[in-house]
């Protein structure tokens, strides 16, 4: 397998990966803050972990969808020969995982920028008016008392007002006190209530507990527990025949079935890792993305050989 092949194979996976995971987080972004077209110089310190979870979870995709399709295209018979063929994409995964672990993590404390935000307009009140609140979509009205009011994030329908507004720092948990809150539906309701909480709201970095360095060393072990799966568990049958001019449309539809098989095992893992984020996990907790990779490996490995036309069109190119 050549070294233009190999790499051809890893940037493949990782732009459509980094793609959807950074789509979902803007979506994620624009849904928790309505007014973020407005001020879309404030949203830096909670896209810069965007954009590093998305170069993480795309590296461990590609990396999946780069080792199976070159286990695939030429198997080796030892398990080192197999493991030889395949020790340049670790390095390419390191190279991405480093550049994802250099890129600022914004704000450790998204909450309390987003108070400084509520604060800031509070303090730009005049006599009366009101002063939109950036990020937000609410504004405070200026007459005494003051108040926040508009729509709720994510639910348009439903307007709010409140005396005060605090985030807690990692954005977890929300307090409102005086909460006066209106929805217009089939039914109109309307809610009262001296002091609301909301938790449970997912945080937006990346988890406080791991250092850079410990990060960058279990998305790297991870990594080498796809590797290694993958050396030991794909073992392909004889090489297929060569399409006909006429079979080619069907053998790349095969073949791009094929990329979607085999991004699944580091899909898996960066789902795991994504979750044990937004859980705040220990860091040994980050072994069960591994044991849920191994077994999605297991899986693909246990599918290979029941569809030999995603083997075959690998091994034709």
């Amino acid at each position: 397998m050549q070294i233009v092949a190999k790499l051809g194979y890893f940037a493949l996976g990782l732009p459509l990966a980094a793609a959807a995971v950074a789509g979902l987080g803007v979506v994620r972004l624009t849904h928790q803050f309505p007014a973020a077209a407005s001020s879309p110089g404030l949203l830096t310190p909670f896209l810069l972990p965007v954009l590093a979870l998305a170069l993480e979870a795309g590296a461990l995709v590609a990396l999946s969808v780069a080792l199976l399709s070159v286990l695939t295209r030429a198997p080796a018979a030892q398990l080192v020969a197999r493991a030889q063929r395949t020790l340049l994409l670790l390095a390419l995964l390191g190279l991405v995982l480093a550049l994802a672990e250099a890129i600022p993590r914004g704000t450790e404390r998204p909450g309390a920028f987003a108070n400084e935000l509520v604060q800031s307009a509070r303090g730009s009140c005049g006599a009366s008016g009101r002063v939109p609140v950036p990020l937000l979509g609410l504004s405070v009205r200026c007459a005494a008392p003051q108040r926040l009011e508009g729509p709720m994030p994510g639910a348009r329908k439903v307007q709010v007002a409140m005396d005060e507004l605090t985030f807690s720092d990692d954005l977890r948990r929300v307090e409102i006190s005086a909460l006066d809150l209106t929805a217009d539906s089939s039914l109109r309701v309307r809610l009262r209530a001296s002091h609301a909480r909301v938790s449970g709201l997912a945080p937006w970095s990346r988890s406080p507990r791991l250092s850079s360095l410990a990060r960058f060393a279990i998305l790297a072990a991870l990594g080498v527990v796809l590797w290694l799966g993958a050396s030991l568990l794909l073992r392909p049958g004889g090489a297929g025949a060569p399409p006909t001019p006429s079979a080619v449309p069907a053998e790349r539809a095969w073949r791009l079935l094929g990329y979607l098989l085999f991004a699944l095992p580091g899909a898996v893992v960066a789902a795991v890792v994504i979750s044990l984020d937004q859980a705040q996990a220990a860091p040994l907790a980050y072994a069960a993305a591994g044991l849920l990779g191994a077994f999605a490996l297991g899986l693909v490995a246990l599918l290979l050989p029941r569809i030999p036309r995603i083997a075959g069109s690998f091994r034709a190119s």
